[in-house]
């Protein structure tokens, strides 16, 4: 349903990393504005400020920042619609992703950033003042306890998680945070898109996941999965294609 022809090496050869980005997502039904696009180089040039001083992202990727983390978090809008107004939790966000550059490409949904290494949401905070992002909060806390102290519990629509635990654990430490709903919660066909309904947890993952899922179905009773392989236009150019969104109902 989701693959698309790959584009061919030569048209992204020799294009600077923020045009290459924007000419992908555009090509994938994002269509980045001129103000959005500065506040992504911005983040970019503040992430990489920050990771001189702490280790938000591997030192090793640095050069490839804009596909290996601030793509591969945008990509998750080349595949689902997320609800008006929504509540997003960004478990375990690190250097902000994918929170960050989610919520520059849609203003309208509040996230809440939340990893447990202060030095990380020191840095995260001082990037989202730098930025203005009034819709974007950091907290410091591990998943599995903050929200008992901070009236969280049941708040949220989605949970989003990038690369930060095993399927089991990510289902754990999303089921507090995340709405009851009396409806069956998932996804609806939206176009070309998928609408992610309330309540959902997103993880964007690498590799086989045959074991993951088999161990979070029996010891966390998830309701249902549903892995959409990332093979955008340009992914396979750009080393993505084994990126997979794992869509989770709780």
């Amino acid at each position: 349903m989701f693959h698309v022809e790959q584009p061919e090496p030569s048209k992204l050869r020799g294009v600077p990393p923020p045009e290459t980005l924007r000419t992908i997502c555009s090509r994938n039904g994002l269509l980045l504005s001129d103000a959005q696009q500065g506040l992504l180089v911005r983040y970019v040039e503040a992430l990489l400020e920050w990771n001189a001083k702490v280790n938000l992202i591997s030192r090793r990727d640095q050069e490839n920042v804009w596909f290996s983390h601030v793509l591969h978090s945008l990509a998750l809008l080349f595949y689902f619609e997320l609800p008006d107004n929504a509540r997003v939790l960004d478990l375990g966000t690190g250097g902000g992703l994918p929170g960050i550059p989610v919520a520059i490409a849609r203003p309208g949904i509040k996230f809440v950033l939340l990893d447990s290494i202060k030095k990380k949401t020191t840095a995260v905070q001082e990037i989202v003042e730098r930025l203005g992002l009034t819709g974007v909060s950091v907290r410091t806390g591990r998943a599995e306890e903050i929200h008992r102290g901070q009236g969280e519990i049941g708040t949220f629509d989605i949970v989003m998680a990038r690369a930060v635990a095993s399927l089991r654990d990510l289902a754990r430490w999303s089921r507090p945070y995340l709405k009851v709903s009396g409806t069956n919660p998932g996804l609806i066909p939206e176009g070309k898109r998928i609408a992610l309904t309330s309540p959902a947890l997103v993880a964007l993952k690498g590799g086989d996941l045959e074991t993951e899922i088999a161990e979070a179905r029996i010891k966390e009773r998830v309701k249902s999965f549903r892995i959409i392989p990332m093979s955008f236009d340009g992914a396979l150019e750009l080393g993505l294609e084994d990126k997979k969104a794992v869509v989770i109902s709780l």
